[in-house]
């Protein structure tokens, strides 16, 4: 396989060993699919046998459930909702594969560093740290319909938005 020339997102596929191989929402026979008894698959981790009931493909190779982890952090990657990065030959899940290769950016608040793996909110072109992300006016921070204004990088909630509006000599 080919690496360190591009950043490859790799697929995760559940097999069954009772026949059935589930890939995305594709099902189709194990014979078909493997060409030999899934009790002979060994694992790219532990280099095993793998008798499970299931497992994982991966990087073309199969996995035992356990075996399939973050190089770094040791986290499962084959659990539901997971990614696996793969770059320079490792096995990454999302936040290392940020924390190593993902660009930081600047918060529109603060100016200071956002790190690549850490939690933002984003409004338009606009990035900020979730404890930045809050009225400039009243500094009460944001909920899930709260309505507010985007004026150049300041966010001003609905009840201030007049007075900001008329204090910074907009209206």
């Amino acid at each position: 396989m080919q690496e360190g020339l591009f950043d490859v997102f790799i697929s995760l596929t559940m097999a069954l060993t009772l026949g059935i191989v589930l890939q995305g929402f594709v099902r189709e026979p194990v014979d078909e699919v493997l060409q030999i008894p899934p009790s002979l698959l060994t694992c790219g981790g532990c280099q095993q046998n793998i008798g499970d009931r299931y497992f994982l493909k991966a990087i073309d190779q199969y996995w035992h459930e356990d075996c399939l982890s973050c190089d770094l952090c040791g986290c499962r990657l084959g659990e539901v909702g997971r990614r696996l990065y793969y770059k320079l030959g490792r096995k990454l899940c999302r936040r290392d594969y940020l924390r190593l290769f993902g660009q930081d950016g600047l918060c529109a608040s603060c100016d200071k560093r956002i790190r690549a793996y850490e939690m933002t909110m984003r409004v338009k072109d606009k990035v900020y740290h979730l404890e930045c992300f809050k009225c400039a006016a009243c500094q009460k921070h944001f909920c899930v319909g709260d309505r507010y204004l985007l004026i150049n990088s300041d966010i001003v909630c609905e009840q201030d938005i007049y007075e900001w509006t008329k204090i910074n000599g907009m209206i």
